[in-house]
């Protein structure tokens, strides 16, 4: 195993405590123009197309035909509850309840003056209004309580059409498998590539992708195929971002880390394996032997 690791080296996106799911990912509460949900459409959604991804989740009715439901989040950090409102049958607001001390000065700092500050709705809160959210605060606007986003910024919409080109390795190469690929079969949509090879009679070659890599260039910046006797042996991706936590976030795995020399570890999971900077957490490398999805 170390000989092949040896090799491979020298070659270099929430669940809720309730038994349902909320339908999108948590905002970034320092970045909420940022969010868009992607199952709900405000003015649009009903209730009805909330519980589909939310089966068994309590409606409650209020005054003036609202209804909201309310969910936890399972990670409480930032936020300890989150209440989505929908008005005359169309979903119209989703306030996340804050579950730290955010002071009003760091509001102010990232979004600058609100447009307007409505101090008469409530007895106990203002609330500060910005084009799509509101920021409710007590009244003496020390810290923040809530958001509340009730539209869609158009900032939301730049990134999601910038992100839609955005995709992982084998999203650009559904074709290409560890063990299976054969090299005759990469050659025929890749013709114009050459072969590095040790030597003249080598029969092992390899491939680096760059240009190729098309929307995964956001996440890699290349792609190194290793064929050993005509077929697939192993994939090296060099990671954009290296943060050993960024890469490792979506693993639901704990590695067997083996020291690859005074300054590098390797990270050896299932179906890949990552060469990791001891002293900076940072890794230089994935080398993938089995299609794993999450590439």
């Amino acid at each position: 195993m170390k000989k092949f690791l040896c090799t491979i080296y020298l070659f270099l996106i929430p669940v809720f405590c309730c038994s349902y799911v909320f339908p999108d990912k948590i905002p970034d509460w320092k970045n909420i123009n940022s969010y868009l949900p992607k199952k709900l459409e405000f003015q649009k959604s009903t209730v009805e197309d909330f519980l589909m991804f939310c089966p068994g989740a309590e409606v409650y009715s209020t005054q003036n035909n609202i209804k909201i439901i309310s969910t936890n989040p399972e990670k409480a950090d930032v936020f300890r509850e989150i209440n989505t409102g929908f008005r005359n049958g169309s979903l119209d607001w989703i306030e996340f309840v804050l579950n730290k001390k955010v002071e009003i000065s760091e509001i102010i700092t990232l979004y600058g003056f609100p447009g307007f500050i409505d101090s008469e709705y409530s007895d106990e809160l203002d609330y500060y209004n910005y084009d799509t959210f509101n920021i409710s605060t007590n009244k003496d606007h020390t810290f923040a309580k809530s958001i509340t986003i009730f539209d869609i910024a158009d900032s939301a919409y730049e990134k999601a059409i910038a992100d839609s080109g955005k995709k992982k390795f084998f999203k650009i190469f559904p074709g290409i498998r560890p063990g299976l690929t054969t090299e005759a079969e990469f050659l025929k949509n890749y013709p114009d590539l050459l072969p590095y090879m040790e030597n003249e009679f080598d029969v092992n070659t390899s491939y680096t992708l760059i240009d190729e890599l098309e929307g995964a260039k956001h996440f890699y910046k290349k792609a190194i195929l290793r064929f050993e006797n005509g077929l697939l042996s192993w994939i090296n991706l060099t990671p954009v971002n290296p943060d050993l936590n960024n890469i490792s976030n979506s693993f639901n795995a704990s590695p067997e880390i083996e020291k690859l020399d005074e300054d590098y570890d390797f990270y050896i999971f299932d179906n890949f394996i990552l060469v990791v900077s001891r002293k900076y957490k940072r890794v230089s490398s994935i080398g993938i032997v089995k299609y794993d999805e999450r590439f």
